[in-house]
């Protein structure tokens, strides 16, 4: 049956780990952990032994690294190329200059995304596999999404960002970045498919992260077109999922068997009769003020349906960042907050137990996640 907003039903998508994650199966989160430490190592002492000057210009064209994702899936490199392939061949096939290809690939191949074989051909890698416009993770859109003329243009002003008040985003475009996207419906569009892809990944490691045995209705707050929950009750039979969005995302929201999508806004009202409460990725948008606003509301909600209940619970699901930096995913979207937004951040484990005391809720564990983010699960403070 259709829902309340009369979308027709869909079948969840049949992807698993090795369309999302491109692994057969789930590493447990302490394997993905040490794995993180360990590239983070790797890298720094890779770094160590340049000089100043080096390291210099490998951190200002590091920029090159997003141009040339954009250019291989522009130019259809990831769809053309599935197999061996001479780079004349290819270049034919593409209708592009043959020299100005190969001087492409052989940056790609440098940093791992295709292979240049002894004969000078190149073949996919995985990550070109994860870059084609018809791969079920969905992960191109974030190529798509990132090479935007305003993403690079609020990059570009991140210097901006310094004052207190400092909005690179609304420096670059003259509008805060959540306003200008309603204002333009196909980039809009494409950030909503690059968080479908992010948020099949939180899905799948929720639904194996978490123990859901206590819970039977789920609200995922500011979850997007709904992959996240679509994921999450595929591999959660038990579970009903209620699908909280502003109305111009709730409409492009496909419906799902045991799914209900709301129209609204989480800052005035979210849906009680849910146990568990999902806000992922999305207090990072948010300056502490907002997010305590916004937790707030949650709070109300899970406390108006009976939050006493041992069972009631919110889960924040966030990258993180350890007390000391390192060179990893969080410390990078960490910064990519501060360009987008005007206040929004990755938090530690610290700020977001008192964004909780703030609202009545209570910190009472941490998960760690295959994905290397954190499941903070928080209760009412007088839960038993």
């Amino acid at each position: 049956m259709p829902d309340r907003l009369g979308h027709a039903p869909r079948q969840a998508p049949p992807v698993g780990p090795r369309e999302i994650v491109g692994v057969p199966v789930l590493p447990p989160a302490t394997v993905t952990g040490a794995t993180e430490r360990l590239r983070a190592g790797l890298a720094r002492l890779r770094r160590a032994p340049a000089p100043p000057p080096v390291r210099i210009l490998e951190g200002l064209l590091g920029a090159l690294d997003l141009a040339a994702l954009v250019a291989l899936c522009r130019t259809g490199v990831p769809e053309r190329l599935t197999a061996p392939t001479d780079v004349e061949a290819l270049a034919g096939g593409l209708a592009v200059d043959a020299d100005r290809l190969e001087r492409l690939l052989r940056y790609a191949s440098a940093r791992g995304w295709v292979r240049m074989d002894r004969r000078g051909r190149f073949r996919p890698t995985p990550v070109l596999d994860f870059l084609r416009a018809e791969h079920p993770g969905g992960w191109r859109a974030w190529v798509e999404f990132m090479g935007g003329e305003e993403v690079l243009a609020a990059l570009g002003r991140l210097g901006d960002g310094m004052t207190v008040d400092g909005d690179p985003f609304a420096s670059a475009t003259g509008t805060p970045f959540f306003d200008w996207l309603r204002a333009h419906p196909s980039r809009h569009a494409s950030f909503d498919a690059a968080m479908e892809a992010g948020g099949r990944l939180h899905g799948l490691v929720l639904a194996r992260g978490l123990d859901w045995s206590a819970s039977r209705r789920v609200c995922d707050v500011g979850g997007g077109t709904g992959a996240l929950l679509t994921t999450l009750l595929a591999a959660q039979p038990r579970l009903e999922g209620v699908l909280l969005e502003l109305p111009q995302v709730a409409a492009r929201a496909p419906a799902g068997e045991r799914l209900t999508i709301v129209a609204g806004d989480a800052f005035e009202a979210v849906p009680d009769g849910c146990d568990t409460y999902l806000l992922v990725n999305v207090l990072h948008d948010w300056d502490d003020a907002d997010a305590r606003r916004l937790l707030g509301a949650v709070a109300a909600a899970l406390k108006g349906g009976g939050g006493a209940d041992a069972s009631a619970r919110v889960v924040v699901v966030e990258g993180g960042v350890p007390a000391r930096p390192r060179d990893d995913l969080p410390t990078l979207t960490d910064l990519l907050m501060f360009a987008l937004t005007a206040g929004g951040r990755e938090r530690t484990r610290a700020e977001f137990s008192g964004l909780a005391a703030a609202v009545g809720l209570r910190l009472r564990r941490t998960v760690r996640l295959p994905s290397a983010a954190a499941a903070h699960v928080l209760t009412p403070v007088d839960t038993p």
